[in-house]
Parts: structure tokens; sequence; C-alpha cells
């Protein structure tokens, strides 16, 4: 059979004049060179679907702007758009308030802007909250027992966020957002520990940032949970130290307790043999050594370690 060239556009390769058939499994072997190979140590890891985010009625300010974040995440990641868009949006609503949404528009709302359908959710879903009393609420929170301190920051933090910390610049009218100060002094003031709040208190920097609070604390909780662990382990060790000195003082007045009783029969006659020299009832390491009936056996009683007389 004559040479055959690679089909590829570019490639100069050409096999022998060689059997059909070697022909075609050289160039069956000579077309995976045009297949490009991986790169090492990448693997196509299976990608979670992402989940759509829920809203139901009677929530809060909290609650609302926490959907909304979820909402644009959701946006982001599944590239959504169009009257799409405005589907998955009112799919994110509980029955009930899907229901509402539509007696309220006096129709579907597919055909409306993504604006338009947020502020129409909004309206049925957040409960009109009094400033002062989330910044009441605010005010009256304090850390949990075992709670992080970072995980009672973002409590504070999510209420705060409704509380609207904000005021105008008498001089350049520019909304001044004032959240984090707030959050600083509701921080030192709820922290459940008193020694880490007196360390916080006492400490010579007095204008600490709310990060740097953050830091503060941080520390101060991992040095006592290193602490507790480690006078745990101080105990476990003394429990134990304490245990085998009971033992032993318990085996030390055992043996103090058999000898006394051995001095003080020592020159009675022995049970076992009918000798004197070795007490009545001598321990089992004394007639082993001492008692001249000790692994004889009982003519009479078959019995062993004493004589028949």
């Amino acid at each position: 059979m004559p040479a055959v060239e690679c089909p590829i556009d570019g490639c100069e390769y050409t096999t022998p004049d060689l059997d059909a058939v070697i022909v075609a499994a050289l160039l069956q072997t000579h077309s995976t060179a045009h297949v490009p190979a991986a790169p090492l140590g990448t693997a196509h890891a299976k990608v979670e679907k992402v989940k759509r985010p829920f809203i139901k009625a009677a929530g809060t300010s909290e609650d609302w702007a926490y959907f909304k974040t979820r909402w644009a995440d959701y946006v982001t990641a599944t590239k959504v758009n169009g009257r799409d868009k405005i589907m998955q949006l009112l799919e994110c609503c509980d029955e009930s308030l899907r229901k509402d949404l539509t007696r309220a528009a006096g129709g579907s709302l597919t055909d409306k802007s993504e604006l338009e359908v947020l502020a129409a959710i909004r309206r049925l879903a957040v409960r009109e909250e009094n400033t002062m009393v989330a910044r009441a609420t605010l005010h009256n929170m304090k850390q949990d027992r075992d709670e992080t301190v970072r995980s009672f920051g973002a409590r504070i933090r999510g209420q705060a966020d409704i509380c609207k910390f904000t005021m105008k610049c008498p001089g350049c009218d520019i909304d001044v957002n004032y959240t984090d100060e707030v959050m600083r002094d509701i921080l030192t003031r709820g922290i459940s520990d008193p020694e880490i709040q007196l360390d916080l208190l006492g400490d010579k920097k007095q204008d600490m940032t709310l990060e740097e609070i953050f830091h503060f604390v941080e520390i101060k909780e991992a040095g006592k949970r290193s602490a507790s662990r480690l006078l745990d382990n101080h105990t476990v060790e003394a429990a134990g130290a304490s245990s085998s000195y009971k033992k032993q003082s318990s085996t030390a007045q055992k043996e103090k307790t058999e000898n006394f009783a051995f001095s003080r029969d020592k020159y009675e006659i022995c049970g076992y043999c009918g000798k004197k020299g070795h007490g009545k009832n001598a321990p089992v390491h004394v007639r082993k050594k001492e008692c001249q009936a000790y692994g004889t056996r009982c003519d009479n009683c078959n019995k062993n370690n004493h004589f028949a007389q």
C-alpha cells in the first residue's frame, strides 16, 4: 500500500509503504498527537447549583437587606436576565406573598422592571419599624455565653444597619455614616467577660477603631481558652498523681499491718507445720521461704501447704 499523509492541515506526517491494516493503526496512533493534553494537577470539580434566595411576609428590615444581598449574588452566579430574571425574582416569594403581590398589582408582574418588582415585594414583605425602637434594641444587645466576639459583632452589624446612623454634614451636605462609631461603643459595653471588658477599658489606647477592638478581644479570648485547657490538663495530672499516691499509701499501710501482725505472733506455733519462728499465720512470702509444710500435700485432706498433724 502506498504511503498515506496525515489528514490534519499543516501536519507533515506520512506513513511508510506498509500493509493497509498497519497503516490504519499508525494513523490512529498518530491522531492522539493532535488532541491537547489536560494540564497536570487539574480536575473538574462538580459545582454545586446556586440556591435561589427565599423571602416571606412580615420580615424585618434586616431580613430584607440580607435578601437583597443574596439576590444580587444569585443574579451574578446564574447570569439570568430579561423576563427570566423577573420570573426568578417572583419565585423567591412564598405562596402567600406571591398571591398578595398579584392582588396588589391587579395581575402579573412579569412585564415590570426589576426595581419595580423589588419595591412591590418590600412593601408587602417588610414590616415598618420605628427607628428609635431599633436603636433601643441595639443598645440592649449583649454577647451570649460561649459566643465569639466576631459572631456578636455580626449580630450588632445586622441590627445597626436598620438604625440609620447617618447625618448631613453642615458644611457640605454630604450624608455621613457613623455606624462603626456606635458599634464600637455597643461592642465594648456588651462584652460578656468582665475581665476582658476591664482590660479593654483600662488600655492606654482609648481611640481604638472597631477592627482594633475586635482584634483586642479576640486575642484575650484565645488566651483564656488556652489557659483553660492548660488548667484542665494540670487538674487531670494532679488527680492522677493523687490517686497514685493514695494507692501507694494503701499498699504500704497494708504491708505495715501484715508485718506488725507477723512480728506479734512470730514466736507462736505455725498452724501449717507446727514449728515456731515464723509465726502462727505468716504471710505467703514468709511461709514460702521458712515454712517446711509449704509445697507439700496433706495426707488426710489432700490440700496443699500443710502437714497432716
